[in-house]
């Protein structure tokens, strides 16, 4: 059998400028990441990051030196979930440490069907009772606020935000803790991203 044929070195290094130059090419402004990003659809501001829940249909953005746990509960009446995170500021090893380091708190964040409800008042008139905090918005007084891209939002009496989509009923219950969570969420309602 016939030995191959070299290849001549600047044959080789040609190869290589050209696979190199092709490599550096403007044709993807950044690289694509493989797997999905959590959040990655959200512009987020520098140093945080973005978490997002496709089956409820939102996402939002949070403090990068937060940590959480997660734990997910089925609701029968109004049909949906709770899903309630325990965060913990963790921000050493990344920044430096905090004097707020290791302070916690928890949220809830409930997602119901929207249903036949034709607005917020409709829906809360229907699905909360005064049991659960909350009775007739036209009687309780809902303030209506600004939360991302929501058809309609607004603040209940006892502090729970509600918000309106074309699918779902969001309300965010926030627990505070030693982490002030009315201070670091309450600031990023505009970042939150209900899809549709």
């Amino acid at each position: 059998m016939p030995s191959p044929l070299p290849i001549p070195a600047k044959t080789l290094a040609t190869f290589a400028v050209v696979v190199a130059i092709a490599g550096c090419q403007p044709s993807s402004p950044h690289p694509v990441p493989s797997v999905p990003q959590i959040g990655g659809n959200l512009k987020c501001a520098q140093g945080e990051h973005g978490y997002e829940d496709l089956q409820a249909g939102w996402s939002f953005c949070y403090p990068a030196g937060w940590k959480y746990i997660q734990r997910a509960q089925a609701s029968q009446n109004p049909p949906g979930f709770d899903l309630a995170l325990d965060i913990v500021n963790d921000p050493c090893g990344r920044t430096g440490c905090t004097p707020g380091e290791g302070d916690f708190a928890f949220m809830i964040i409930s997602t119901y069907e929207r249903g036949s409800a034709r607005d917020l008042a409709s829906w809360i008139a229907t699905n909360l009772t005064p049991s659960s905090g909350a009775t007739d918005p036209r009687r309780t007084g809902l303030t209506a606020i600004s939360w991302g891209n929501a058809q309609e939002a607004g603040r209940l009496p006892d502090g729970r935000r509600i918000a309106l989509t074309p699918h779902h009923v969001v309300i965010l219950d926030l627990h505070a803790g030693l982490l002030d969570l009315e201070k670091e969420m309450g600031s990023r309602l505009n970042t939150w991203k209900f899809t549709f």
